[in-house]
């Protein structure tokens, strides 16, 4: 019934469905222009300017695309399940590219990369078994810290002189391990929901 109700919202406003996806997905574009200006020529006041603004938007877009489906009645599960999808490749390309650039640990991507393959395959045993596969708290704390330090570090050549190297650690750390411990809620639930399964066969 719920798809059904679903599928005729669609109809009446498909024009609205698509631009909400288009928002979501338009980060991953922006993801990509960010690393390609931070990653080409030398770095000037200019470049700052266009990789902040990528930053902001890419933030922009991914705060207001979820309000702007649930204030127009457009939330789907497509755009659930397409929501943190671009989340995750536009963070991973992001902080790819600032670790490319030296402005973070090469852990960071790597434990970025890690967490979101541990959690969609949490997600998937889940949804086996009818279990909620939305977002926990703990990945809503990692995706504000996360979308917080990415201006930091990018910044950081223009305060490093006056802080030395210590904030290049302090905020690659701080992303690892939230990133990471963002994971266990969704592992803690799949195991839990694997042990209840076994129980109901035997």
């Amino acid at each position: 019934m719920k798809k059904k109700i679903e599928s005729n919202a669609y109809r009446k406003n498909k024009t609205g469905y698509i631009l909400v996806q288009i928002l979501t997905l338009i980060r991953i574009p922006f993801s990509i222009l960010f690393a390609v200006f931070l990653l080409s020529g030398k770095d000037t006041t200019t470049k700052l300017v266009i990789t902040m603004t990528l930053l902001v938007l890419i933030e922009i877009t991914d705060a207001i695309d979820g309000k702007i489906a649930r204030f127009f009645n457009l939330v789907s599960e497509y755009g659930a399940t397409l929501d943190p999808f671009a989340d995750s490749i536009s963070r991973l390309i992001v902080y790819w590219a600032l670790a490319s650039h030296h402005l973070i640990l090469f852990l960071v991507p790597l434990s970025m990369a890690v967490r979101d393959i541990t959690v969609a395959y949490s997600r998937i045993l889940l949804a086996q078994r009818g279990h909620s596969v939305s977002a926990r708290i703990s990945g809503k704390v990692k995706a504000v810290i996360q979308a917080t330090v990415s201006p930091l570090v990018l910044l950081y050549p223009y305060y490093l002189d006056y802080t030395g190297r210590w904030p290049f650690y302090v905020l690659s750390w701080l992303v690892i391990s939230v990133t990471l411990l963002s994971a266990i809620q969704y592992v803690r639930d799949a195991i839990i929901s694997i042990k209840r399964h076994h129980r109901h066969q035997y």
